[in-house]
């Protein structure tokens, strides 16, 4: 293996060699804080510190997870006998592998994979009924739970399921029980902890887990089974976490109950990059770290090695908003490069057309020079410009897609070149979702390719639910949220009445679905839904015959089959034919675990698809344009970064005005999407913004009046892009 040492700077070096015991390493954006872990990890091992199974690395996303892994492969190669790898002087028994851990016995993944790998292993400790064979249930499977709950409460028609699902998801963040929480004689209070009683009533006797539960149960199983604690504490003998300011208050203890013991605790974070509050991260965890932990050494990461300074300056001007962080500077060797471009939009196509029109052209954007428009005709509507260009058929395209919209002007940009842009390296970043649809209408007219992070991902897919729920009953009988989302898909004439009769039928026969399709003419089923239910059970009584050696993806073609799904699904329609090359891609998947047993291969499938996030699916690298969320793009970086709709209410978003630390979170949110840029950083505001069908007045962010101006370029709009005729007229002039 090379010199470490050598690629790190003086910092970096401090850190990685830093003596055993809990660290800090506060590292600023681009400042390397994944090189600082990986190759922290690589230093324990080559100087023997510990054996690869006694290192444990926690990220928030498997994204993180594997680049870390991909990071050490490169830096570190050990001996193919682990137990060469530990402290020679102690010869101690190196313990057996851990689930999940990577090849050379290093275990790495994210909190909830770590705990539910914890949990597959130890949760019959908690005597809760509870066995290995639990499922996760993912946020529609809850709320689907959560809804049945609300209709037998009578309370379905005054709140939501996914209002009363925050709720319990926000106590059991902060590891409350049902009784624990504290009613301010509010009925939404009082709702919530009787749905959320009821709701793990029912989750314990289903033998499921939600998200929340992976993190509360382990916590749960560590502070109360001293066998369990004392072994994990023994496993895990040094703990790093990435990202530590995203930890909530279950995370927070998770690690202090694992760490209590040796306080081998190595954590990475920004406090400037705390952007979770609402998922229940805890700013204070990072900013109280030296409270908790006593003897630790803190360590400031501040050369960063993405950005230019400009930037670099200019999400700096931007946190001073903020009070109560730690101070930092961050610095960078690259050059000064261009001032950060700011555009002033009429309005949200005005702004989608700028976006466009520098990711085609970008030598005029450059240049600051611009643009071509749509002449104004005295009915407010616009006359039809043919603008001479080798691309016309792009211009005319846009021109016509906006037409008959009110504005009595609408821009086309100069001559449109679609090599200009490295399309892989750029992104546009918004607040809401919301924001993406005049920008995918822009987009879907001049043929640029994109991808949008955070839209309706793979696992959330209906059909790939479908497939997801007929497994998990292979495993866990007692999962009714599957029975009930696929009892009948295809038809089999089973409906709620004829549902409830079943399940009363698996309660009587202990969720045997053996015996309870025995003994189903003791129901008071239907004749269609008697033979319908005779079919399915009796598909599900024959998986104890499997062989044990059987690979799952042939168990999923062999179910798929005989239950009469794949018949449904391919029903001769395009849209039949999308949907079934879904599940085959879900069979390349599955065909990841053919060297396990069946079952042991469906619990880590199951695991895997429950424990996916929105990162997951980014295709890093295509030459697609991006589109995602300022929230999804921590932890990335762009050549090119737009960062749109910066007026008061988007961005710092309505909802935060009245909360300082809410108002301080969407000034880190700012930052963090500004931090994103390599080279070039746009930002724009839209002087009015279409709102439930309506044009409304906007107002230019304050994040944009704390740049000074020495950092910014203003790009002129066109002569003809003014608020008459859209809507509001006599409202004034916007400037800054």
């Amino acid at each position: 293996m090379r010199d470490l040492l050598a690629d790190l700077n003086d910092r970096q070096r401090e850190a990685v060699t830093a003596p055993l015991g809990p660290v800090l390493v506060l590292a600023g954006a681009g400042s390397g804080k994944t090189r600082v872990l990986t190759y922290r990890i690589a230093y324990l091992l080559e100087q023997k510190i510990f054996a690869p199974p006694e290192i444990l690395a926690l990220t928030f996303t498997n994204k993180a997870a594997g680049e870390m892994r991909g990071r050490i492969e490169k830096l570190f190669t050990p001996s193919p006998n682990p137990s060469h790898q530990g402290r020679e002087s102690t010869k101690k028994k190196i313990p057996p592998p851990f689930v999940g851990e990577g090849r050379w016995g290093v275990t790495m993944g994210t909190f909830h994979s770590v705990c539910a790998r914890i949990l597959r292993h130890e949760i019959a400790g908690l005597k809760r009924g509870y066995d290995r064979n639990f499922v996760i249930y993912d946020q529609d499977d809850s709320q689907r739970l959560l809804k049945q709950i609300l209709l037998e409460l009578g309370m379905a028609e005054r709140f939501r399921p996914n209002v009363v699902a925050y709720y319990i998801s926000a106590a059991k963040n902060r590891l409350l029980e049902p009784h624990q929480l504290a009613l301010q004689n509010s009925f939404l209070e009082e709702t919530v902890q009787t749905a959320y009683q009821e709701y793990q009533r029912r989750l314990q006797s289903q033998n499921a887990v939600d998200f929340d539960d992976l993190l509360g149960l382990t916590c749960e199983l560590l502070a109360q089974v001293p066998t369990v604690l004392r072994k994990y504490q023994d496993r895990f003998r040094y703990v790093l976490v990435d990202e530590y300011q995203d930890t909530n208050h279950a995370q927070y203890v998770f690690l202090r109950l694992l760490v209590k013991k040796h306080k081998n605790l190595f954590v990475v974070g920004d406090d400037a990059q705390s952007i979770y509050g609402f998922r229940g991260a805890n700013l204070q965890n990072i900013l109280d770290f030296r409270k908790d932990y006593r003897k630790a050494r803190v360590i400031m990461l501040e050369q960063n090695y993405r950005s230019t300074q400009n930037i670099l300056d200019t999400a700096a001007q931007v946190l001073k908003l903020n009070t109560f962080q730690y101070e930092k500077r961050l610095w960078t060797k690259n050059e000064a490069g261009q001032k950060v471009r700011l555009y002033e939009a009429a309005d949200e196509t005005d702004e989608g057309g700028f976006v466009l029109s520098v990711i085609l052209n970008p030598p005029l954007a450059e240049k600051g020079s611009r643009f071509f428009g749509l002449r104004p005709q005295n009915d407010n509507r616009v006359e039809e410009l043919v603008y001479e260009t080798e691309e016309t058929p792009i211009l005319n395209q846009f021109f016509k897609l906006h037409s008959r919209r009110r504005s009595s002007s609408l821009p086309i940009y100069g001559s449109m070149n679609r090599q200009a842009t490295d399309l892989g390296e750029t992104v546009i970043l918004y607040r809401t979702h919301a924001q993406s649809r005049p920008l995918e209408e822009l987009l879907l007219s001049s043929g640029v390719p994109y991808q949008i992070v955070g839209g309706i991902k793979f696992y959330e897919r209906q059909e790939i639910k479908d497939v997801l729920a007929y497994l998990r009953l292979l495993l866990n009988p007692r999962d009714l949220v599957s029975l009930a989302r696929v009892i009948n898909l295809p038809a089999r004439g089973i409906g709620e009445a004829n549902f409830r009769y079943l399940v009363q039928g698996l309660q009587k026969f202990q969720f045997n679905f053996g015996r309870l399709g025995r003994n189903l003419a003791e129901l008071k089923l239907q004749p269609k839904a008697l033979e319908g239910a005779r079919n399915f059970f009796r598909l599900y009584a024959g998986a104890g015959k499997i062989p044990k050696q059987e690979n799952l993806l042939g168990v999923m073609k062999f179910f798929l089959a005989r239950s009469g799904y794949q018949e449904a699904i391919r029903d001769g329609s395009p849209e039949g034919e999308n949907r079934w090359e879904n599940i085959e891609e879900l069979f390349n998947v599955a065909a990841r675990y053919k060297r396990l047993p069946w079952a042991a291969g469906l619990r880590a499938f199951l695991e895997e698809a429950a424990l996916m996030t929105d990162l997951d699916d980014l295709e890093e690298e295509s030459n697609k344009l991006t589109l995602m969320t300022l929230h999804s793009a921590k932890g990335l970086e762009f050549e090119n970064v737009f960062l749109v709709g910066l007026e008061e209410g988007l961005l710092p978003h309505s909802r935060s005005l009245l909360s300082p630390q809410e108002l301080a979170e969407e000034i880190r949110l700012a930052y963090v999407g500004m931090t994103r840029a390599k080279r070039n950083l746009y930002l724009s505001y839209a002087l009015q913004r279409q709102t439930f069908g309506e044009w409304k007045r906007a107002v230019p962010s304050r994040i944009i009046k704390a740049i000074p101006k020495r950092l910014i370029e203003k790009i002129p709009p066109h002569p003809s892009l003014s608020l008459q005729g859209r809507g509001i007229e006599g409202e004034g002039d916007f400037t800054l």
